[in-house]
């Protein structure tokens, strides 16, 4: 299945990807580590904004990360 680069994923697209929770993914979030920020949409402040996240930026978080038992 091909997506266009830009696509904007909801938290449990993004959790079935990398095959973890949503509520992992907003714990990434939050950490303001190296995983992808979401983008806001709507007010920041408000409850009801929705949180989007880019297809290319998952994709290259995932392919940054480290590889075997190397590590």
């Amino acid at each position: 299945m091909t997506y266009p680069s830009n696509r904007l994923l909801r938290v449990g697209e993004v959790a079935r990807m990398l095959g973890v929770s949503k509520s992992y993914i907003y714990k990434l979030s939050a950490q303001k580590a190296d995983f992808p920020q979401p983008i806001v949409l709507g007010d920041e402040n408000n409850k009801r904004s929705s949180s989007r996240w880019v297809l290319t930026e998952i994709e290259d978080w995932v392919n940054s990360r480290p590889r075997g038992k190397d590590l």
